[in-house]
């Protein structure tokens, strides 16, 4: 099975639900790469996680990037996700910043 390059963009409460969802539905991920405004570390169920700051760079090589809602909502995703998707990331944003744009189909 394929498995894939995943950033997860925000780590607040809608970033952690995320993460755990990928884990427990088995996304077949090669890596995952936690990304928000500035590196710390965070956990999620007992796992730590190295935070790398969102930048253009950070998507290069990702399949995909879920922009979390409280990361999305203060513009992460209007800031970085064209940036994403024009390195060949599939973004999937569950902030408010796209929901009109004609461009973009709402899932």
């Amino acid at each position: 099975m394929k498995q894939y390059n995943v950033a997860v963009v925000g780590i607040g409460a809608v970033g952690k639900e995320m993460v755990r969802l990928l884990r427990r539905r088995q996304f077949p991920m090669a890596k995952l790469t936690i990304l928000a405004r500035r590196e710390r570390q965070e956990e999620v169920d007992g796992e730590r996680y190295e935070v790398k700051p969102t930048t253009p760079e950070a998507f290069e090589g990702m399949d995909f990037a879920f922009f979390a809602g409280t990361e999305g909502s203060k513009g992460a995703s209007a800031e970085f996700g064209w940036r994403a998707a024009e390195r060949g990331c599939m973004v999937i944003d569950n902030g408010s910043d796209f929901r009109m744009d004609p461009r973009v189909p709402l899932v």
